[in-house]
């Protein structure tokens, strides 16, 4: 099959010839372009010319406020403060409360002694921060009261357990 719109013997996969349009404008008659005489430059593009710059009025100039903007300026809320150098970090009753019960649950099989103090210790911890969140009208999750109170149980029985089998195995 010919295709009509490409010259005999000429493959229409490969581009045209140098100087052959590529693609023939539709209705046209396929008679080449005249070819451009090297003499004459091609023309070029031609930005428009700019316009002429003119001066900022100055304040107090008919149009604009006599001071500042008329919008207000943008309000920000201040830069947050880093850490204070000597200052006592605050440690939370969720916090305390985990640690309470993973270090009751060790003082069972491993370091008894350790491991039921820092139970104990952090479930009191716990309950007395509960406690004070409770007085300032905070809400206080009853699940943290409920870890702090099994890491203290699991502690002192870690510690009793020891004692007593220190007793029993002598």
């Amino acid at each position: 099959m010919t295709d009509p719109s490409t010259p005999d013997g000429q493959n229409p996969y490969t581009p045209p010839p140098a100087g052959a349009p590529s693609v023939p404008p539709a209705g046209a008659p396929s008679i080449p372009p005249a070819p451009r005489d090297p003499a004459v430059p091609p023309a070029a593009y031609q930005p428009p010319a700019p316009e002429a710059y003119e001066a900022p009025q100055a304040i107090g100039a008919p149009g604009f406020p006599e001071q500042g903007s008329a919008y207000p300026a943008a309000q920000y809320p201040p830069a947050p403060q880093g850490p204070v150098a000597g200052a006592r970090k605050q440690s939370s009753p969720q916090t305390s409360s985990i640690i309470s019960l993973v270090a009751g649950a060790v003082s069972i099989f491993l370091l008894p002694y350790i491991a039921g103090i820092v139970g104990i210790g952090l479930g009191v911890t716990t309950l007395r921060l509960n406690a004070a969140a409770r007085r300032t009208g905070a809400p206080v999750n009853g699940a943290y009261t409920g870890m702090a109170i099994a890491g203290i149980a699991l502690g002192a029985l870690g510690i009793i357990l020891k004692i007593v089998l220190d007793f029993l195995l002598r």
